[in-house]
């Protein structure tokens, strides 16, 4: 699959400068009144110039004329006004192009026929003041001279072309130093911050050690307990204690359909909450359950994204923890914890104790890494994102290099905690300048839901109480939806689906392999099970996936593709079925204008 480069704001805003006929207009204003200093500048003998203008016969410019070899004419008065016709010419040419599409708007009915004439008529007057030149005579005037220093002219006006090519690249590459030196300078400021840190926890680590000691020093003069320095308890206290625990278990009293609770879902948080979310909304986010472990809430900040796990947690009552990714976050010790080799022990995290923990209960247990792009995700989850392409039961991620027999946790075999069947991962992000890009990597393998709208209040008469449902029984709904043929795309759906596929990669060479058509056919039954159509499931993976992977194109052919894009998916579903993919695609579109 083809990764999507990501382009700076510089480039995309130079880009769109030069896409504008007004920017190219004025360039062309620009090289036409240097063209008019130059014309002074070359000429040894001007009475203007030496009256009005007498800094200009010596200074930098004609220093620099000198230092590229141009030479000065004694210019007369025909080749003065052969010049000023020319610059007419051009200057009524250039203002004419960029007034066209104003004009042609406001005149012309079609604008291609409108186009024609607007641009016959430009022509027209031009070719007549060039032929009125020539029938005064103005050519035949025109000497080995005259063409001399017209081509010191144009030589010269390439040098002040050069030269404002040149001025942005300068500024990008200064930009760039700018950007590199301020990272450099970050990287410092966050590696002494880390130090510190380390230290910090460091000393703490050394007074648990002390109040330990002295507990353990307490236990055996009353009780006569020796406890080895190697034992689980000193090693994973935290862990030990959710072993001595009781485990939790779930009295279902209910049995419901997907379908039922979706709805229910929805008017518990409208009416127990005042929180509204749209059924469509709803419906994604309990068919991405059932389809990937991971689920991304994408969108503005406060929008709801970490209310909705929040809200389903309580709903179903079910476990929900919620951590707040750090920026400094780089790999997966600051996620699961590390080993103090000073104090001889493990210092886990909430994290990783409440993962742990979901072992010894039969409850749904959400994950919520809340902002999780304020760093980079393939970074500090790398490990989550590897086991979850393996089949269950090696869904084991190592926390510790475990010696041969030590004690260790219940659950953590061979120092590795298992992420159990029970467990989903879900991440909030935002989308502003604070925070990292996700990459394919990320979005391959989660369901994205966008929240880029406010909803407005709405109502709903189902019943609104909650809800008791274990872990297990939600995945078998899950898995019923998808084992149930009239929920599954047919033959002819796949094809028709797979129609739009192909256009993507002939059109925008966007690839994708099996992972995405196999979520899809996932994501599908289980969204139809939830009250939804085919085709607004298709719709969502669709604009999510695959058409995602086109922003940030911002070659010339991207906009017409786009609009045979809308052609084909109206004609294969009909106008408005689509309407998150066309929503997507009128947003893509905006920004290539």
């Amino acid at each position: 699959m083809k990764s999507k480069k990501s382009t700076s704001p510089v480039y995309r805003r130079l880009v769109n400068l030069f896409k504008s006929r007004v920017a190219r207009g004025v360039l062309v204003l620009i090289m036409l009144a240097l063209s008019v200093l130059g014309m002074f500048m070359l000429d040894n003998k001007n009475g203007i110039r030496d009256q009005y203008l007498s800094f200009l016969n010596s200074n930098f410019i004609s220093d620099f004329m000198a230092f590229f070899n141009i030479a000065r004419f004694n210019i007369m008065l025909n080749a003065w006004i052969l010049f000023f016709i020319c610059l007419g010419v051009a200057l009524f040419m250039t203002v004419g192009n960029m007034l066209a599409p104003v004009i042609v708007s406001k005149k012309y009915e079609n604008k291609v026929v409108g186009t024609i004439l607007y641009y016959g008529v430009i022509f027209l007057i031009c070719g007549a003041i060039v032929f009125i030149a020539y029938m005064l005579g103005l050519f035949n005037t025109f000497s080995a001279n005259d063409a001399g220093l017209f081509l010191n002219l144009i030589y010269s006006l390439l040098i002040c072309l050069l030269f404002i090519v040149l001025i942005p690249i300068v500024l990008v590459i200064a930009y760039y130093i700018i950007k590199l030196i301020v990272y450099l300078l970050a990287l410092v400021v966050t590696g002494i911050k880390k130090f510190s840190k380390d230290i910090s926890n460091e000393e703490k680590a050394a007074r648990l050690a002390r109040e330990q000691a002295a507990g353990t020093e307490e236990d055996e003069e009353n009780y006569g307990v020796s406890t080895s320095p190697t034992s689980a308890e000193k090693l994973f206290p935290a862990l030990v204690k959710i072993d001595k625990a009781e485990a939790e278990t779930v009295a279902e009293n209910t049995d419901i359909s997907l379908e039922e609770m979706a709805l229910q879902f929805q008017s518990y948080a409208i009416n127990n909450h005042k929180i509204y979310y749209g059924l469509p909304l709803i419906r994604s986010f309990l068919a991405g359950l059932g389809t990937s472990r991971l689920i991304i809430l994408e969108g503005l900040s406060g929008t709801g994204k970490s209310m909705l796990p929040r809200m389903f947690s309580q709903f179903t009552n079910s476990k929900a923890f919620f951590a707040p990714v750090q920026a400094t976050w780089r790999d997966k010790s600051d996620v699961l914890g590390f080993y103090s080799e000073f104090a001889k022990t493990f210092k886990t995290t909430q994290f990783l104790e409440n993962l742990y923990a979901a072992s010894y209960t039969e409850k749904a247990n959400l994950m919520v890494l809340d902002e999780m792009n304020l760093s980079r995700i393939e970074y500090y989850f790398a490990d989550f994102l590897s086991v979850m392409e393996y089949p269950p039961e090696d869904w084991k991620i190592r926390v510790y290099e475990a010696q041969a027999g030590q004690n260790l946790p219940a659950k953590l075999e061979n120092g590795c905690v298992t992420v159990p069947t029970n467990t989903w991962f879900v991440g909030t992000a935002n989308t502003d300048d604070s925070t990292f890009t996700i990459t394919d990597k990320v979005y391959d393998r989660a369901v994205v839901i966008d929240f880029d709208e406010k909803v407005m209040p709405i109502s709903s008469k189902h019943k609104s109480e909650a809800i008791n449902i274990s872990a297990e029984k939600l995945s078998k709904l899950f898995a019923d939806a998808q084992a149930n043929q009239s929920n599954r795309l047919s033959k002819q759906e796949t094809e028709k689906f797979l129609k739009l596929c192909d256009f993507m990669r002939e059109a925008f060479d966007v690839r994708f392999g099996n992972r995405i058509m196999v979520q899809i056919e996932s994501f599908v039954p289980v969204y139809v099970a939830l009250g939804g159509t085919k085709e607004e499931a298709l719709d969502f993976m669709f604009a999510r996936k695959i058409l995602r992977k086109v922003d940030g194109m911002y070659e010339d052919f991207v906009k017409d593709e786009l609009a045979n894009l809308t052609k084909l998916i109206n004609s294969l579903y009909g106008k408005n079925t689509f309407k998150e993919t066309e929503r997507i695609i009128a947003k893509f579109t905006k920004k290539l204008v």
